[in-house]
């Protein structure tokens, strides 16, 4: 993955981190505001709706009562009786005779009414109930009347409501059928058809309702949406710790991602997914002849945009991870793809591959070596197995590991010779081919005589020890002239060429030529 394609989701999952804990604290918060209201709605419902079937039981009770009375309809004595029940009957106004041209009510005598009253329903026992009862005084305002046989009663429709509400509550009391008892909110009679429609609870035209239809009667208990915004800022407050702790819990998670992705150890990890690895190959040149005999297998990191990165940035991390098995393979199957042909076709030809600590530890790359090397026809001979002191973790094993492949026919080669503390150790106890001089001592060719003498002596060891001696940073034809003097065979450096591509050195090795014009060589030996 692409940094800039890791820093955009590193920024879109931080977002997020803070988005979404707030936006659930938000949800959370406005999900709660809705149960409580719900919940207090449904019980300031049920409680009307228990006041109004009380209002309407007395109502009845009372009706009924002077229906079955003896007292003669409208006498003095009949008309006290009604008085007395309209005064002792806290929700009756007045109670009425009246029958054909005789009428009465619990004031006195009156004069029939000039239109019937609509019937809205009929109770199961017999009772009529008629909404917006309209007197004749048209000053006196409509009531609810309930009639039984020739009686009947009137009760005033705000005793149904008298119910004591919560701030911004709003109440309606109505029949079965949808009929209001009563002015009331114009948005309460859409509620009340809700009644046959359903459902009996939910949010609508900017109001939360509940409906409780119980007996004659249907109740609606409703609250504004900018009540429940009031209860929202009172939940989302009290939850808001939470959602910020959640948030910054995400936000580290997210910070922690983002910083994993950015590693040296996340870039390396998706460099081995990818196969980002490349091999360049370094000539080794017979300073003998002058000519490209064989190459050191060098590896580069090549990012996707291009971007070279050399080993010794990248191999100590790979070591520590565990990744350099992975490396390792795919440089061995990346070296045998280019060179295998030209190794097979050429015997004298070889390539040296460096192996890591895991690799000299374990002794895992010896049968895939064989494997590839019987697969292309390639001598075990023409592979050269270079080592460094920083890969003999383990001597005992290490001794083990290069004793197989010696056995089986590779050569053996320690490499940055002198540069440790245990060199010394190393070449009386291993099993080795080649020793590899290290640049250091090659640099010191030249220069103060003692320092001069430090390097012959090295190539004196491994002429005395019978190894073949390699040569490793040449840069000046005097360095090169001091080499050749002294015996040591091969060499390589950026005096003939520095590391190339795999169509480069092929090219280099086929041409045949000298790599280095011999009329640059003009420096004198040191002796």
């Amino acid at each position: 993955m692409k940094r800039s394609k890791i820093m955009r989701r590193g920024i879109l999952l931080t977002a997020l981190a803070v988005i979404v804990p707030l936006g659930m604290t938000l949800a959370a918060g406005w999900m709660l505001s809705i149960y409580a209201a719900h919940d207090r709605l449904q019980t300031l419902a049920a409680i009307a709706n228990d006041r109004a079937s009380q209002t309407f039981a007395q109502a009845s009770q009372a009706l009924k009562s002077i229906a079955v009375t003896d007292l003669e309809p409208c006498s003095p004595q009949g008309i006290e009786q009604m008085r007395m029940i309209a005064i002792n009957t806290f929700s009756v106004e007045t109670v009425g005779y009246e029958e054909d041209v005789f009428a009465c009510t619990s004031w006195g005598a009156t004069p029939p009414r000039s239109k019937q009253w609509a019937e809205d329903f009929v109770t199961d026992d017999g009772v009529k109930v008629s909404i917006d009862a309209q007197d004749d005084n048209e000053l006196i305002k409509p009531m609810l009347a309930l009639q039984f046989a020739a009686f009947n009663v009137l009760v005033d429709p705000e005793q149904f409501r008298e119910v004591v509400l919560d701030e911004g509550v709003r109440l309606a009391v109505g029949t079965r059928q949808g009929r209001l008892l009563g002015p009331a909110d114009p948005n309460m009679a859409s509620f009340l058809a809700l009644v046959h429609e359903g459902p009996t609870h939910g949010l609508k035209d900017g109001f939360l309702y509940t409906l409780v239809a119980q007996g004659n009667f249907t109740v609606i208990a409703a609250i504004p949406r900018q009540e429940l915004l009031r209860s929202l800022g009172q939940h989302v407050l009290y939850l808001l710790p939470i959602g910020l702790v959640i948030s910054v819990g995400l936000v580290i998670a997210s910070l922690r991602w983002w910083r994993r992705k950015l590693s040296p150890l996340a870039a390396l990890e998706r460099a081995v997914q990818r196969q980002e690895f490349v091999v360049h190959y370094q000539p080794i040149i017979e300073i003998e002849t002058r000519r490209c005999i064989g190459a050191e297998a060098l590896i580069r990191w090549r990012k996707p945009n291009g971007t070279l990165v050399y080993p010794d940035v990248f191999i100590p991390l790979a070591e520590s991870s565990g990744l350099i098995e992975a490396i390792t393979d795919q440089v061995v199957h990346r070296v045998f793809a280019d060179l295998g042909a030209m190794l097979a076709s050429d015997r004298s030809l070889h390539v040296a591959l460096n192996l890591a600590a895991a690799d000299v530890s374990s002794g895992r790359l010896i049968p895939a070596l064989l494997n590839e090397s019987r697969r292309l026809d390639v001598q075990p001979a023409q592979i050269w197995l270079e080592v460094t002191e920083r890969s003999l973790v383990d001597l005992t094993s290490a001794k083990e590991t290069l004793e197989r492949a010696r056995s089986a026919g590779f050569v053996v080669a320690l490499d940055d010779f002198g540069t440790g503390y245990s060199s010394l150790q190393y070449l009386q106890q291993l099993p080795l081919d080649v020793l590899k001089i290290d640049r250091s001592f090659v640099e010191q060719i030249s220069e103060a005589e003692e320092k001069t003498l430090l390097v012959t002596h090295v190539i004196q060891m491994g002429h005395a020890l019978r190894l073949t001696l390699v040569a490793e940073g040449v840069e000046t034809p005097a360095q090169l002239n001091f080499l050749g003097a002294n015996q040591v065979r091969y060499a390589q450096g950026w005096l003939f060429a520095k590391a190339m591509e795999c169509a480069q050195f092929q090219q280099l090795y086929l041409d045949g030529r000298p790599c280095i014009d011999a009329r640059i060589l003009q420096d004198p030996i040191v002796s």
